[in-house]
């Protein structure tokens, strides 16, 4: 019998000084999915008046003989794998997956320090020179770096005005900075007014200190998922790592220069431009292509080895996917037709996204052809209703809607007859079944059905905000034993089928429905009239203000032609199986059955 060998991954660690961490073989950078600078003034000012303290500098105490700094994540470089971290190691360059931030400012706080040496030796320069550039190669061919390359947001500040000899004490000389420079400016300009008040040889004492008594340990990581699981799991209280960074780091590490600058702006401007949605589009685009049952990160990496690398990835399939889908989230606004920015509306107002995946890639290239958009576009927000009405669970929806996708994806022919757009005549009953008390199977979308039928009956759609609206019963739920109600609806069993019946339902604020509650139809009538300062009275509610009585008729012929507009809205026979039978079955009570067009 074979024996499963289990290899445990070692992460190599080491307690370092900050003066071994910058010098020998660690060449260290910002990569360019982390945010940039951030620490302000209020914390670069504790991190100093620590290290005074712990220095023995601003009190009368000993200094410590070790002071902890914290861990810092580093990310080997690519191919390499580090088994001990050894000054002997070949110099290479680490990525800083966390550190960056105290970091950036002990190489702040160092620089300035060197800069406002008096001392003609010049000690302490030298010394944090050596720290702050690095020499490479050999006695015969010397060439320097400097240690730390923060990404190209900011770097030339930082290196301009920080890490050049002398440029830490001299006026900053940057033209409109950038609130991550200003920052970062704010905070040199605050350790050299510090600083200038101590002695030469308390300056030379903090140097010291910072270099030999100040101790990271700094643990190593060969890709960037053990390194970011290694950010979470030390530093809770930073900004974790998102997929989109993760994502970022591979396609960009993958690309020329030239063009991964290029790509990381056109990535942050989607990025700022998606917001919230940045980090759920890379679920929708795995959906997209077919590897929804990866986990997102290794679903996307497969959508890149599939459109031939990074590349033709960024240029072919990010961009004009997130472009489609920041249409989407701003409802097509100033771009779209009318109808379809219509049709956007009612599917963002839906709790769930299944069905973004098939938008985003139905509106992908809708100048191309107009009228195949506008046409997926109103399947897409059809099904999207009918599945809810069905009451079928997350799932479902988006397997219907991945068979959606695929379709799309061929590009072959598709209008209301194709098959992947049909539902079942078992389907069909369920929604009917499901219709009859809708608002208790699922009161929010039941508020998007009124809205969107108070719509239909208006002619024009009504441009509201869904929350200031609650769902009202006329014929109250509970009616007192003395109402009226009880009158007009004797049987108990009678009147919870009325209740629930969509010909019951309106929309109103809750203010107004707070005063409606058990109130008689005339009082009713008078809330609804009067509305509310809070929201416009909507066409769904304005339907029943005529009504000189609300009795079971009413109810009955309201419902018939609300149930008439969803059966033309998109396309059931809710009607029809009414009419041809006395009561709708249960879903689970029905017979299979052909498609229904």
């Amino acid at each position: 019998m074979a024996v499963k060998r289990v290899v445990a991954f070692v992460y190599p660690t080491a307690s370092l000084s900050i003066s071994e961490l910058l010098s020998g073989p660690y060449l260290l950078n910002i990569p360019l999915f982390q945010r940039p600078y951030s620490w302000g003034r209020e914390q670069a000012e504790q991190l100093l008046d620590d290290l005074l303290e712990a220095a023995g500098i601003s009190s009368d105490d000993a200094a410590e003989p070790a002071y902890f700094l914290g861990a810092v994540v580093l990310m080997d470089a690519p191919g390499a794998e580090t088994v001990k971290l050894s000054p002997k190691m070949t110099a290479r360059e680490f990525g800083v997956i966390d550190g960056q931030q105290r970091l950036v400012t002990l190489m702040i706080l160092l620089a300035v320090l060197r800069d406002l040496e008096t001392d003609p030796k010049k000690v302490v320069s030298k010394r944090v020179q050596s720290m702050l550039i690095a020499q490479l190669g050999t006695r015969f061919f010397r060439t320097e770096r400097f240690r730390l390359h923060l990404s190209t947001r900011e770097r030339a500040v930082f290196e301009d005005n920080v890490l050049l000899p002398g440029s830490s004490v001299l006026p900053a000389n940057v033209a409109s900075p950038t609130l991550p420079e200003a920052t970062l400016l704010e905070v040199r300009d605050r350790f050299k007014t510090v600083l200038e008040e101590l002695t030469n040889s308390a300056r030379a004492k903090l140097a010291d200190f910072i270099a030999d008594r100040c101790f990271v340990v700094v643990i190593v990581g060969n890709d960037i998922d053990r390194s970011h699981q290694m950010f979470v799991v030390l530093n809770e209280r930073g900004r974790k790592l998102q997929r989109n960074d993760i994502l970022k780091s591979d396609i960009l590490a993958r690309m020329s220069s030239g063009d991964a600058k290029w790509a990381v702006r056109m990535w942050d401007e989607m990025s700022a431009e998606l917001g919230e949605g940045f980090e759920p589009f890379f679920a929708h685009l795995r959906t997209i292509y077919g590897h929804g049952r990866l986990q997102i990160v290794s679903g996307v990496r497969q959508v890149i080895r599939d459109a031939g690398g990074s590349e033709a990835f960024f240029k072919e399939v990010f961009l004009p996917l997130a472009k489609s889908y920041a249409l989407i989230r701003c409802g097509g606004k100033s771009v779209l037709p009318l109808e379809m920015q219509r049709l956007l509306t009612y599917l963002n107002r839906l709790p769930e996204a299944d069905w973004a995946p098939a938008a985003i890639f139905a509106l992908k290239d809708w100048k191309r052809d107009p009228a195949r958009a506008h046409f997926l576009l109103s399947e897409i927000e059809r099904l999207a209703m009918l599945t809810r009405f069905l009451c079928a669970g997350s799932g479902k929806r988006v397997r219907r809607f991945a068979d959606l996708i695929k379709v799309i994806r061929t590009g072959e022919p598709i209008d209301r007859t194709h098959p992947v757009l049909q539902l079942t005549r078992d389907e069909m009953r369920g929604i009917a079944f499901h219709l009859k008390d809708f608002h208790k199977r699922n009161p929010k979308v039941c508020k998007l059905l009124l809205l969107r039928l108070g719509d239909e009956l208006s002619g024009t759609m009504d441009a509201v905000d869904p929350d200031l609206y609650t769902i009202e019963h006329v014929l109250p739920q509970r009616p007192a034993a003395s109402s009226p109600w009880r009158q007009l609806f004797p049987s108990t069993e009678e009147r919870g089928q009325f209740v629930e019946s969509l010909g019951n339902l309106v929309l109103i604020t809750q203010q107004e429905n707070d005063r409606a509650r058990n109130a008689s139809w005339d009082d009713k009538k008078q809330i609804y009239s009067k509305g509310s300062s809070q929201a416009p009275m909507l066409a769904i509610t304005r339907d029943v203000i005529d009504e000189r009585e609300w009795r079971q008729g009413q109810i009955e012929a309201r419902e018939e032609r609300l149930v008439g507009l969803i059966d033309r809205i998109w396309r059931t026979d809710i009607l029809g199986q009414k009419s041809g039978s006395r009561t709708v079955k249960a879903p689970e009570e029905s017979e299979a059955a052909s498609p229904v067009v």
